[in-house]
C-alpha cells in the first residue's frame, strides 16, 4: 500500500508535529487497512526529507500491525547527493549523512 501521511495542507499556518502526524495517520490506517496487509510504504506528499523522516520515525515508535517505511528516496538521498557533489573527497561525508538519515 502506498498512501501519503496525514499532514496539514500546504497553506495551513499551523504545522503539525511528528507525534500528531503519526497519530492521525495511524488512526486513518487502522480504520481502513486490514492488519493482514504486510507493509505500508509512504509517498512523500510534498514533505521535506527531515519532516518525512521525523514523521515516519514517530509512527514506528507507536504500536501498529504493519511494516511502515518510505516508498521514495528523496528522504534519504537529498542531503547525501548535495554533500557528495560527485567528488571523491566528499564520499566519506556523504556516507555519514546517509547513515544519519537512515537511523
Amino acid at each position: 500500500l502506498k498512501p501519503a501521511m496525514v499532514t496539514p495542507g500546504a497553506e495551513c499556518k499551523n504545522r503539525a508535529g511528528p507525534e500528531k502526524v503519526a497519530d492521525y495517520t495511524l488512526k486513518m490506517l487502522r480504520r481502513r487497512v486490514p492488519p493482514a496487509v504486510p507493509g505500508i510504504m509512504f509517498l512523500s506528499g510534498g514533505q521535506s526529507e527531515l519532516e518525512a523522516t521525523l514523521n515516519l520515525n514517530a509512527m514506528n515508535q507507536k504500536p501498529n500491525p504493519w511494516h511502515v517505511s518510505f516508498s521514495y528516496a528523496r528522504a534519504l538521498q537529498n542531503t547525501v547527493l548535495k554533500t557528495w557533489q560527485g567528488k571523491p573527497e566528499n564520499v566519506q561525508a556523504a556516507q555519514e549523512a546517509l547513515m544519519k538519515r537512515a537511523k
